[in-house]
Parts: structure tokens; sequence; C-alpha cells
């Protein structure tokens, strides 16, 4: 049977740090994925931390009620993936966009930590899930199908 998640040497080189972020997707969640993921959000341990402008704040329980908050404010959640701190900034679209610094993920345990957050992402949504440089969708560097799928690692993008 194939591991769900690669091993750290096939993914090192794509968390070697170079100014930029990296992007994790959830493809085409539309607002059912949005209001599956956060609802699952809020159940993850250690919980993770709802911020308005920066401060902590009630996480709406409607995604539509979140968005909204953008009338006024700038929403955004925080969590960490063992030592990896996925960021999550509620931007309006079909994808679900998390960023996390790559310098986070220096060691075979953040790695699978990350990977773990990776395939719970798309069992929860059952969407596909991406990772990409900041900022390039279409540079995809893993790729997750969907529930039960491995993580598949994509070395000649364009890092």
């Amino acid at each position: 049977m194939t591991a769900l998640i690669p091993d750290w040497t096939e993914v090192a080189p794509l968390f070697e740090p170079d100014g930029r972020l990296r992007d994790l997707y959830v493809l085409d969640a539309g607002p059912e994925g949005w209001q599956t993921v956060i609802d699952g959000l809020r159940t993850l341990d250690p919980p993770a931390i709802f911020e308005t402008d920066g401060e902590p704040a009630l996480m709406p329980d409607r995604i539509e009620d979140v968005f909204a908050v953008w009338k006024r404010a700038s929403p955004s959640l925080r969590w960490n993936a063992g030592n990896v701190a996925v960021n999550l900034h509620f931007f309006r679209s079909d994808d679900i966009e998390f960023d996390i610094d790559p310098a986070d993920v220096c060691e075979p345990e953040d790695w699978q930590a990350l990977g773990g957050f990776m395939l719970w992402l798309a069992e929860r949504a059952q969407r596909p899930v991406i990772l990409t440089p900041e900022n390039k969708p279409d540079d995809i560097l893993l790729f997750c199908r969907g529930a039960g799928a491995a993580i598949e690692v994509n070395l000649t993008a364009d890092n």
C-alpha cells in the first residue's frame, strides 16, 4: 500500500525558504465547502483562533456572516499543524486559500503535521487540495485529489 503522505526526503526541497509563502487551496469549495471546512476548524485541537483586524473575536457560525465582516474589518483564522502556522484570510472565492511560511516546515514531523492537515482538508471538504508558491495557484507543488487519496508531489513545478 502506498503511503498517503510522501516521505520528507521527497518534499523537503519544496519548503526551502525563498522569501515567499506557500498557499494551500481547497479547490472549488463553494459555500457548502467553506461551511464544512469552517465547522471542522472549530473542532481542531489545539483550537483555531479567529481574529478581526488582528484581535481575537468570536467566529460567526455561518460563513456568510464571516464574509460580511469584510465590510468593516479584516477577518482571519490561524491554527498550528504541529509547528506549522496555518493562516486563513477569508478571501471571497470558491477556493479556500490558506498560507504557510515554508520555514516552518523544516523537519519530518512538521511535514507530517502539514500533510495530515492537507489530507484532513481533502476529506472534510470532499474536494482537491493543492499547495503552490505564493500567489501562483497554477504552479502546483503538491496535490491531493480528494478524500482517501494520497498527496502527489510535482517536483517539476516552477517553485
